[in-house]
């Protein structure tokens, strides 16, 4: 009997497991529940604009305070080891003209941009204190002259190879990285630092515009989750120098401000459509009264900024009243992109630390010797002569010596910029 008992008590337990089991796994009608999905991953919250000022994602104030790596992805000839071209595009066509291929030219260029920047450099950049690089790069390092990207594989265009080991650095030593397009296709100026001499003709021809979204999508979609990254700097001193060209526009005219404002705008609704999360900065040349105010566009998240290249404390003063004026207003973060400022350089880093305005001195090497307050690091490299050097030459001179850690380099700290690097980044 008590056999007989125990067998009908476990079927009716079996049958009752079966019944709760059915209720759990019921999917339909109203009562339909669902397993909530566990995950490690966070979101990434880059730096943010609030009422003027960076915030991070914890809620403190961030001031970036750091240096441009002026010369690396994009040569300007007047601090770099080259002789031979004005710019960096001619140097492109000079390489071309006296037979080298283009894996040959590609070669050249690699060794060039992997000893001038290396881990040793973003490291003392941390050691000093400094908390940003702002990264000047041209469309060239991601395109064909012909506007076409290298490969339809980013993890092997060699731009976002540069891109993606400069941030990984510095990621590591907790530096924070503004992504500065210094050279777009075309040319946003006639002036050398785009990359192309005289042209202008990023407002001009459709095709430019074009490239240059394509490039700033691609950019956008790779590092939207980084927090590293904190700003996409849209282009470079806009309209630079472009007085008495055929294709150029006074800085601050009427039909020089209405192009650049239309290239601002165009790009900052294309990122906005793949990143919705990242600060973006757009420069007034020379004057922060070319900017529009950002609700008029429909701008978020926003950073505008000056290049101060004022020699005298009462420039000094007015610009960055200029910069604190626009906060106020339009309540987006300000940031002085590169600046010296000569006998007031010093000066110049106590209002910046006054006001709270962000800024990356330019530049962070030169090798042209010592010009003055214009690098942390300088060194006289021997200078690649574009149009005699044997190719054997010209690599031994874009290779290791270009190492700022080469002590055959000869390069020097400028102690005077050190000091104040060190003691106003605090």
């Amino acid at each position: 009997m008590k056999k007989t008992l125990g067998i009908l008590l476990l079927l009716l337990a079996l049958i009752l497991l079966f019944a709760a089991c059915g209720k759990v796994g019921e999917t339909s009608g109203e009562t339909e529940e669902t397993t909530p999905v566990i995950t490690t991953e966070k979101e990434a919250k880059p730096l943010q604009v609030t009422g003027g000022y960076i915030y991070d994602k914890n809620g403190n104030e961030v001031v970036l305070k750091g240096i441009n790596l002026g010369g690396w992805l994009l040569q300007e000839t007047w601090m770099c080891a080259v002789n031979g071209a004005e710019s960096n595009s001619e140097s492109f066509a000079v390489l071309k003209e006296r037979g080298f291929s283009d894996e040959e030219i590609a070669t050249l260029f690699k060794s060039y941009a992997d000893n001038y920047i290396t881990e040793y450099d973003i490291e003392t950049v941390a050691r000093i204190g400094m908390n940003c690089l702002r990264i000047p790069f041209w469309y060239r390092n991601f395109m064909t002259e012909e506007l076409a990207f290298y490969t339809e594989n980013p993890d092997e265009n060699p731009g976002f190879v540069y891109l993606d080991r400069v941030i990984s650095w510095a990621e590591k030593y907790g530096i924070y990285i503004i992504l500065d397009m210094h050279g777009c296709p075309g040319g946003q100026s006639t002036d050398h630092c785009c990359g192309i001499i005289g042209k202008n003709e990023l407002y001009t021809k459709p095709e430019n515009l074009d490239a240059m979204e394509r490039l700033w999508v691609a950019i956008a979609q790779r590092y939207r989750d980084s927090e590293t990254v904190c700003a996409y700097d849209i282009m470079n001193e806009p309209m630079n120098n472009g007085e008495g060209d055929a294709n150029g526009w006074t800085a601050g005219s009427d039909e020089a401000v209405r192009r650049t404002n239309f290239v601002y705008n165009r790009m900052i609704k294309a990122i906005r459509k793949v990143d919705p999360k990242h600060i973006i900065t757009v420069e007034g040349i020379w004057s922060t009264d070319v900017l529009p105010d950002p609700a008029e566009y429909g701008w978020t998240n926003m950073m505008y900024q000056l290049h101060l290249y004022d020699y005298s404390a009462e420039m000094v003063d007015y610009r960055v009243a200029e910069l604190d004026r626009v906060r106020r207003e339009y309540g987006v973060a300000v940031y002085a992109g590169e600046f010296n400022n000569g006998d007031f350089q010093e000066y110049a880093y106590g209002v910046y630390n006054e006001y709270r305005i962000s800024r990356t001195a330019w530049t962070y090497k030169t090798a042209r010797g010592n010009q003055g307050n214009w690098s942390l690091y300088y060194a006289d490299i021997p200078a690649a002569d574009l149009k005699n050097d044997s190719y054997e030459v010209l690599l031994e001179k874009w290779g290791e010596i270009l190492r700022t850690d080469n002590q055959k380099g000869g390069w020097t700290r400028n102690q005077t910029l050190y000091t104040w690097l060190f003691t106003y980044s605090k």
